[in-house]
């Protein structure tokens, strides 16, 4: 009972600080209040707390009755709210870049959002209004608003990266010069083109074979017999076999590549039932390529260019724009006092 009644005043006093301090100011961020009732939706406590309840209630009572537990919960306060800075300071860049995301947006994204939760949960929108009451979470509205605020920093973000990486084209030279400065990246074992049928007893390997010597297509014979489930579907197509794969048994491999090509190789017993190869074409070991692995190459240094780009934008433009803003932050730790400027 003594529990029950603790946990029912810290809520309860959660409750009454958030009412009367909804509007408080607890930072400004070039002049862009911040309240507290922001800093509450972006903590979403009370959801934290009970959660800690329901795992461990001997913790939750130390966190919620303790100078040093309550000390704690200050500091996860402020280093929400330098994270709710930082939300704030890339929409305040992207508004100078000329970035913009419309009202008609967000509203569609919320709106989905909001749908998949419903849908999940199975709930109407009355049903999650009165749960989010009911468990001190705030509101349907609230919930709206807290998404709304995530999809436009998102969304702010996703425009901003656009338009900093824009310029990060590679050029054909580019591609063959990486390609000829790393060609062991695109070394390549000798392989083999290979048919297989594999069927279940030695007395079907050997039909299969006579059916082959009478001048049956491979392929025909595949789709029709073989057990084998990585080419029953493909006719007995097993493609592009490189050596040392590990897709052959040991033995089996060692065999189709002392064999020549145009070979009908098998039967053989495995764990997989008997096998039958035929042998259509063979490359040796070498490279790929350039022509074959452009576009790998090319997708490559278009992202290293554009990760460059945006590490560069951050230290040079967002960092410094964050340095030389003028940000206030009132919400204090035990050891702090006074007003912080950073």
């Amino acid at each position: 009972m003594r529990k029950l009644f603790i946990a029912v005043m810290v809520l309860l006093s959660l409750v009454i600080f958030a009412q009367e301090t909804s509007k408080t100011l607890v930072a400004e961020v070039n002049g862009r209040p911040v309240t507290q009732e922001e800093l509450d939706r972006e903590a979403n406590l009370n959801r934290l707390l009970l959660q800690l309840q329901s795992i461990d209630e001997r913790f939750y009572e130390v966190l919620t009755t303790t100078p040093e537990g309550l000390a704690l919960i200050q500091r996860y306060k402020r280093e929400v709210l330098n994270n709710l800075i930082d939300q704030i300071l890339i929409v305040q860049i992207g508004e100078k870049m000329n970035v913009s995301v419309s009202k008609d947006t967000i509203e569609k994204m919320v709106s989905d959002e909001l749908n998949k939760t419903l849908s999940q949960y199975n709930m109407t929108e009355s049903d999650l209004d009165w749960y989010l009451k009911t468990a001190n979470l705030g509101d349907l509205e609230t919930f709206k608003n807290r998404l709304r605020w995530i999809f436009k920093v998102q969304q702010t973000l996703q425009q901003i990266q656009q338009k900093v990486t824009a310029n990060a084209t590679v050029t054909d030279e580019e591609v063959k010069k990486f390609y000829e400065e790393n060609k062991e990246f695109f070394a390549v074992e000798e392989s083999a083109k290979l048919l297989r049928i594999i069927v279940e007893t030695q007395e079907q390997a050997n039909k299969v074979l006579e059916r082959l010597r009478t001048g049956e297509d491979f392929s025909k014979i595949a789709s029709e017999v073989s057990i084998d489930p990585l080419t029953k579907g493909k006719a007995g197509d097993l493609g592009w076999v490189e050596r040392y794969s590990g897709l052959l048994a040991q033995e089996v491999e060692e065999k189709i590549f002392a064999t020549p090509t145009g070979a009908i190789l098998g039967p053989m017993k495995t764990s997989g039932g008997w096998e039958i190869y035929r042998i259509l074409e063979k490359r040796p070991k070498g490279y790929k390529s350039l022509e074959e692995v452009s576009t790998d190459i090319r997708n490559y240094l278009s992202q290293s260019k554009a990760n460059e780009l945006w590490q560069r934008w951050i230290q040079e433009e967002f960092l410094k724009f964050k340095q030389t803003s003028d940000i206030k932050i009132y919400l204090l730790t035990e050891q702090q006092g006074g007003t912080q400027q950073r």
